[in-house]
C-alpha cells in the first residue's frame, strides 16, 4: 500500500519564516499547493529554533491552510514543511487506488474458473 500511496504523490517541500508573540505557541500557514487526500499525518515539519516542537495540529482543504502547534512563545523560526501532493489526474488517480481490488477479483476469477475446471465433467 506504500508503494501504491508513494506513486500516487510526490513530496513538496516549503520553508516558512513563522514568528509568534508572547504566549502564542501555535501559527496557521497557507501551504502552495494541495496535501494529497487532505491528511495531515502525511506532513512533516521541522523548525530550526530548538525550542521549537512542531506538529501539524489541523489542515483546512478549502483554504489550504494548516495549524501547527509545539513552538516557542516570542521568538521567530524557519519552519520546512514536507507533505505528499498528487501527481496523477483524478482518473489515474482512482484506478491506482483500486489496484488492490482489482487484484483480490483477479484471483477470486482464477481459483473459481481453476476449481470449474477441476470438477467439469468430460460431458461435452
Amino acid at each position: 500500500m506504500l508503494a501504491i500511496h508513494n506513486f500516487r504523490g510526490r513530496t513538496f517541500t516549503e520553508p516558512h519564516t513563522i514568528a509568534t508573540g508572547a504566549g502564542i505557541t501555535s501559527a496557521n500557514i497557507t501551504l502552495a499547493a494541495d496535501v494529497m487526500d487532505g491528511d495531515n499525518t502525511n506532513i512533516s515539519i521541522t523548525s530550526n529554533n530548538p525550542s521549537d516542537e512542531p506538529v501539524p495540529f489541523a489542515y483546512d482543504s478549502a483554504t489550504r491552510q494548516i495549524t501547527v502547534n509545539g513552538l516557542n512563545a516570542s521568538d521567530t523560526r524557519i519552519l520546512t514543511i514536507a507533505y505528499p501532493i498528487a501527481q496523477l489526474d483524478g482518473f489515474t488517480d482512482t484506478a491506482v487506488r483500486l489496484l488492490p481490488a482489482y487484484i483480490v477479483v483477479a484471483i477470486i476469477c482464477a481459483v473459481a474458473g481453476a476449481c470449474y475446471f477441476a470438477f467439469k465433467r468430460g460431458d461435452d
